[in-house]
């Protein structure tokens, strides 16, 4: 493991037996995250991509190979599944067992848990019972309590899932400051519009690391190639967002755009250069 890693998977493997054998999740795979990175992890259905949270939140073991990270890390989570992660009742009981060893009094634990469920939108009692809650709102209890501890590391499988447009938007803020404020990020996600964020793009395929680059590249393609050569993250059988969909079809249509954007922001400048 390098100096500036916080993790490193090492030859990682996880098999799990079904009704016909053995399902290889995982295949020798080796992967380092580096401190403050955002790694936005995609992929196929099937691919690997929630067994990877799982072994990264240590909810999955290993078959073989190894997982090693640095000493008294917090990592936290949130699986895509929000039930899975409750252990009590309300809000106020999953922040209290996420901020246990902090020693805070009762008011001073109530103020945290008021401003952890309105950080991510939540403007509801902590004392609320969790089985009232729909699951988009279960999910962003989730995320308050991932992000409540000001974790080294986050990892974050298919957050937005369950939530509507201005949700997403929402969670997407909240944690890009975790992220500057020095939080290391790992978002999976199918949602390949939320790669805007990402610093780095790992994409599975069958258990296996596919594609590990920047995601202008994973998108576009590598600048040298032909550009009618499939991009990797065609050729892994996923369709881009639509702002880089937008920007592959001006360039078919002769259009020299100067960048490879990956936001609406970025795809607006681009073409603006085009009409000076």
């Amino acid at each position: 493991m390098s100096s500036s890693s916080f993790i490193a998977l090492q030859e990682a493997s996880v098999k799990y037996p079904t009704g016909s054998g053995v399902h290889q999740a995982l295949s020798n795979v080796t992967l380092l995250i580096e401190s403050r990175e955002w790694v936005t992890v995609a992929g196929p259905n099937g691919s690997g991509k929630s067994t990877l949270a799982g072994v990264l939140l240590g909810t999955c073991r290993l078959t073989t190979g190894r997982m090693v990270q640095k000493e008294r890390m917090d990592i936290r989570g949130v699986l895509q599944h929000p039930e899975a992660q409750h252990i009590g009742d309300t809000p106020a009981e999953e922040l209290a067992f996420a901020l246990n060893d902090q020693h805070l009094s009762k008011e001073e634990l109530r103020q945290i848990q008021k401003q952890a469920l309105l950080r991510v939108g939540l403007e509801l009692s902590p004392e609320t019972p969790l089985n009232s809650l729909s699951g988009g709102q279960k999910q962003l209890v989730n995320i308050a309590m991932a992000l409540a501890t000001a974790p080294d590391v986050l990892v974050l499988d298919e957050p937005t899932a369950m939530l509507d447009p201005a949700a997403r938007e929402l969670v997407l803020r909240v944690i890009r400051q975790a992220h500057l404020q020095g939080t290391t990020v790992v978002w999976i996600t199918h949602r390949l519009e939320e790669a805007v964020h990402a610093s780095r793009m790992v994409a599975f395929q069958k258990g296996e690391i596919a594609f590990d680059g920047a995601p202008e590249t994973f998108f576009y393609g590598d600048l040298a190639s032909d550009s009618d050569l499939e991009t990797p993250c065609e050729r892994i059988g996923l369709a881009p967002p639509f702002v880089v969909q937008t920007a592959l079809h001006l360039k078919k249509k002769g259009h020299n755009l100067t960048a490879r954007p990956l936001s609406y922001d970025d795809l607006a400048k681009a073409v603006s250069r085009l009409c000076l």
